[in-house]
């Protein structure tokens, strides 16, 4: 098939499959459904409230019904459900939650470092599960998680909106017809500014305990998309990684950015109280259980890396060369695939306004002793360059959804991401390089296999 024909095929074969409800496989779209998927929502922060909350019921409310909504911190929780409006009880109990009100569903958008807690109780108490990436931070939770879905036999979907974009699909479309040939390696290097690592940094993401560091939190998506593009498991990894710029490197610290002496010469002074949203969610509440959203960013606590470099080897045969930066002014990333018919370049400068003004296109090179041929794909609106609508689609509105590209993902691809950024932190603890086999019984496989 002509690769330009791909994408408009399978998204008319998509658009006839919305025709099916998917809930009582009548066709029309005012065919009446037995009931909306029962969905229970575990973390109400910003990503919780908003596009788990607010935007899922705005946009999916004949499909989903928001039954009980959980987060420990009663306080914050008050002030989502009233954003959320679903007008469902809330609980500070999870247990409870499930109990009363038997939730289908759980979405899951807690702290990474608690993610396993709710995956495997919701799991035991009969639920399926959409949750938030990382999957979680090491590979003890993996284990459980791994182990937990084994007993339980319920459906876990992790998702990475990084698969969904317009480009991103059209990139794995010309690898998938074998424009380059065989991919033998990949270079993929990403740039997160200044401002971006500064909200990261002031959050429990600086924290290794916490966030598992952005070897797993940020690069968690990186190494997915890695190992969807080259539809194989990592076997091997090495790191090096440093901090150079937050933390400990700081020349003064302070309680936090509200309450500090040093407002006047701190290039990273933020006053959390200026924003009305993030003052009522979090300043507020932060007295029921000491969360603070505007920490110092140069408190001792601080344990990340700032600056990543891996290589890794995949089951295949392929090498990835890994780069995630973070102390730049500049945001961005450059991918190139290199086969043995050719090279597959593209390359997104900075990130998209919510007006989409300054990204109308991405452009995707292709190089094989011929001109090089730029393939110009439309940028789309929507969270996450146009990801998120798309995702989502497939999760709440039609399930059934065909998935050419085996863009959703569940455990096993949750777990394979993950442990590159767990085997990166123990190569640079360790100086050696680090075995993914070794970390969970999950065995790499040269051929990556498909989530269904």
């Amino acid at each position: 098939m002509d690769r330009r024909k791909f994408i408009t095929t399978t998204g008319a074969a998509a658009a006839g499959a919305l025709m099916i409800n998917p809930v009582t496989g009548m066709t029309g779209g005012t065919a009446a459904r037995r009931t909306k998927k029962r969905i229970g929502l575990v973390g109400t922060g910003v990503r919780g409230t908003g596009m788990y909350g607010r935007d899922l019921l705005r946009n999916y409310s004949d499909y989903v019904e928001m039954v009980g909504l959980c987060d420990t911190n009663p306080g914050r929780l008050k002030v989502a459900a009233e954003a959320i409006g679903a007008g469902c009880p809330t609980f500070t109990d999870l247990e409870e939650m499930i109990r009363k009100q038997r939730p289908e569903t759980l979405i899951v958008t807690t702290e990474d470092r608690t993610h396993h807690e709710v995956i495997i109780k919701g799991m035991e108490m009969g639920c399926d599960i959409i949750t938030e990436k990382p999957l979680t931070i090491d590979e003890v939770k993996a284990q459980a998680i791994i182990d937990a879905e084994r007993k339980y036999g319920k459906r876990v979907i992790v998702t990475f909106n990084y698969r969904y974009p317009p480009y991103r699909a059209k990139i794995k479309e010309l690898i998938m017809e074998g424009l380059i040939g065989d991919i033998r390696s990949v270079d993929f290097h990403w740039q997160i500014s200044h401002s971006h690592l500064q909200a990261y940094m002031m959050r429990w993401h600086g924290e290794s305990n916490r966030g598992g560091t952005l070897w797993v939190h940020k690069s968690t998506h990186h190494f997915d998309m890695a190992n969807w593009f080259i539809n194989s498991e990592p076997v091997r990894v090495q790191a090096l990684g440093t901090l150079e710029r937050f933390g400990s490197k700081g020349p003064f610290r302070g309680k936090n950015c509200r309450n500090c002496a040093h407002t006047s010469r701190c290039p990273y002074y933020w006053n959390i109280n200026d924003n009305d949203w993030l003052k009522r969610l979090y300043a507020d509440n932060e007295h029921y259980d000491g969360y603070i959203r505007d920490n110092c960013v140069f408190r001792h606590q601080i344990d990340i890396h700032d600056k990543h470099s891996a290589i890794v080897e995949y089951a295949n045969g392929t090498y990835l060369n890994y780069s995630l930066t973070a102390d730049t002014d500049f945001s961005g990333y450059w991918i190139a695939f290199d086969g043995t018919k050719g090279r597959l370049e593209a390359r997104v400068l900075g990130y998209p306004r919510k007006d989409h003004t300054d990204l109308t296109f991405t452009p995707v090179r292709i190089y094989n002793n011929k001109p090089a041929e730029v393939i110009r794909v439309p940028f789309a609106s929507g969270g996450h360059w146009g990801g998120d609508p798309i995702m989502n689609d497939k999760l709440f509105k039609d399930p059934g959804m065909p998935d050419p590209l085996g863009q959703q993902a569940g455990v096993r691809d949750g777990v394979m991401s993950i442990l590159i950024g767990v085997a990166a932190r123990k190569s640079i603890a360790e100086g050696r390089p680090v075995n993914i086999g070794d970390l969970t019984d999950l065995k790499p496989k040269v051929l990556r296999p498909a989530f269904t």
